[in-house]
């Protein structure tokens, strides 16, 4: 099979930008994230959001740059899982947030899967 190795780079930076985007954005709305983790009964809210920022900055660094980005995809693709499960639950929702619940769940079903496959290349940074 005949693989393109910058479109690979280029799908992985833009895979990972995402989270790093994510992640800084909660840096600079700290306070509002905590309370907003809180909201959803996530326990230990202040450590939720150190921990979510870790994965998605640190997560998405690693993926962008190549730099084991096999295990970090699958470290982000469990983080997902859980941000997923607990934020958008969709079968929860009043009825006029369904739709846009159960889009976002859908989006981060198909991040997961890329994610996935990016963990099942053989491939990194310097190739």
């Amino acid at each position: 099979m005949q693989t393109s190795p910058t479109l690979y780079r280029i799908g992985r930076v833009l895979l990972a930008s995402l989270f790093v985007i994510s992640g800084l954005l909660k840096i600079t709305a700290f306070s509002g994230m905590v309370g907003y983790m809180s909201s959803l009964g996530i326990p230990f809210a202040t450590f939720a959001v150190l921990v979510t920022i870790l994965v998605e900055v640190g997560g998405g660094l690693a993926i962008m740059t190549g730099w084991n980005a096999r295990p970090a995809a699958l470290v982000v693709a469990l983080f997902t899982v859980g941000a997923t499960l607990a934020a958008h639950r969709f079968w929860q929702a009043d009825p006029a947030g369904v739709q846009n619940q159960l889009n976002h769940f859908l989006k981060n079903i198909s991040i997961i899967g890329a994610l996935l496959m990016l963990a099942a290349v053989d491939t990194d940074a310097k190739k």
